[in-house]
């Protein structure tokens, strides 16, 4: 035997039995099982440790390494339970191939004589794999429990019934009685629009979302360019009528409808749409993924413009299951993002809800005859006109 190779082998007497083993304190693996090449990796890792620092002989076979090296020799009882915890993620073959090797082997497999009194044998290697394969149907049928229990939860939510918030839903006016309106083709019974002032709100509410990748809030951006927008912010004013149905009036500037995208959406107290209307004016004025159907219009003129909503009354069975109720109207402009444009959503919203008050709000109605020119007054506003003339459709 070489110089080299006995100073080497000489430095592989055992510890003291009384010292702590180099891997008791190994984290336990967890998840499903490794590949035969990560298997070697993680056996060559706990070669490594039990080594301790020992000069050693490299070979990226760990059978190799570990004969070459006689690392068999550093194999005690704590340190096979920490390699029988290891081989719980081992192929069925590393297993098979590793048990006999550490069990003694035939000749070809032995890497030293070792004898079953000095060691465990491979019974020790399946029992600690039967142990844990236990432990992890165990892990599973906890884990089925737990989901179970959360699906009854959640049914048991889903069937309580809800709230009642029918004073704060959207209430249309007692209809009127016996009144076929004036006798012409197509009359809706009714005086001229007067406004609730409870039931008015300002498009004054700014969505801006820049072009790009990452998370949306965080390009939310809260102060754009006037010449970027499509109607400057608090410059339309909207409420909501009855007329033959829910009746969604808008007031703005002189001709800030031309050419424009207006959506309006019916919600409930969490945003969740009910009916939702878009009106483009021009093709390709609204994006091209913007959801609504296309809106029926009532009565349009330079200043104002009058879309038809469906408003449900009273509780209205969702989908999704429970119950909820017409709260909030929401309407307003959006723009259409060219190729070259840094938004990927830019408008200008408003929110027309009911306000909390003892009394229930009642939407007001107006009537009329197609080509009528109907005044619609929105109340003062020192930012943007509020009264304005259109011909009912």
């Amino acid at each position: 035997m070489s110089d080299r190779l006995r100073e080497r082998r000489s430095a592989f007497f055992r510890r003291r039995s009384g010292s702590t083993s180099a891997v008791t304190d190994l984290p336990e693996p967890t998840g499903g099982r490794w590949t035969e090449a990560e298997s070697d990796r993680q056996i060559r890792a706990f070669l490594l440790r039990l080594a301790e620092g020992r000069q050693l002989v490299h070979r990226d076979d760990p059978v190799q390494f570990l004969r070459e090296n006689d690392l068999l020799l550093l194999f005690g009882p704590e340190e096979e339970e920490a390699f029988a915890a290891l081989a719980l993620r081992f192929p069925d073959e590393t297993v098979s191939r590793w048990a006999t090797l550490l069990s003694g082997g035939d000749r070809s497999e032995a890497f030293g004589p070792r004898s079953r009194a000095e060691r465990r044998d491979e019974a020790a290697v399946v029992r600690s794999l039967d142990v844990g394969l236990r432990k992890r149907v165990l892990s599973v049928l906890v884990l089925l429990v737990l989901v179970g229990g959360l699906v009854a939860l959640g049914r048991a939510l889903l069937t309580e019934v809800p709230e009642d918030r029918s004073e704060r839903a959207l209430r249309f006016a007692s209809p009127v009685a016996d009144d076929p309106g004036d006798g012409r083709p197509g009359s809706v019974a009714g005086g001229p629009p007067v406004v609730e002032p409870a039931l008015v709100a300002t498009a004054d509410l700014l969505v801006a979302v820049l072009r790009g990748g990452g998370e949306p809030a965080d390009r939310i951006r809260l102060d754009v360019p006037d010449r970027e927008l499509p109607v400057a912010l608090g410059a339309v004013t909207g409420t909501v009528f009855e007329h033959a149905g829910g009746q969604v009036a808008m007031v703005g500037p002189e001709g800030w409808w031309t050419g424009a995208c207006v959506r309006v959406a019916v919600a409930t107290e969490l945003l969740r749409p009910l009916d939702v209307v878009v009106h483009e004016d021009a093709d390709g004025a609204c994006p091209a993924d913007l959801v609504g159907r296309q809106a029926r219009v009532t009565c349009a003129g330079d200043r104002v413009l009058v879309l038809a909503v469906d408003i449900p009354q009273g509780a209205v069975a969702l989908i999704e299951g429970g119950s909820a109720w017409a709260e909030s109207i929401r309407f307003g402009v959006e723009t259409t993002p060219s190729a070259a444009s840094r938004w990927e959503t830019l408008a200008v919203r408003g929110s027309i809800v009911v306000p909390d008050v003892e009394e229930s709000v009642a939407i007001p109605r107006f009537g009329g005859s197609s080509g009528d020119d109907l005044t619609f007054d929105l109340g003062d506003s020192e930012n943007s006109p509020t009264r304005g003339t259109c011909v009912l459709a």
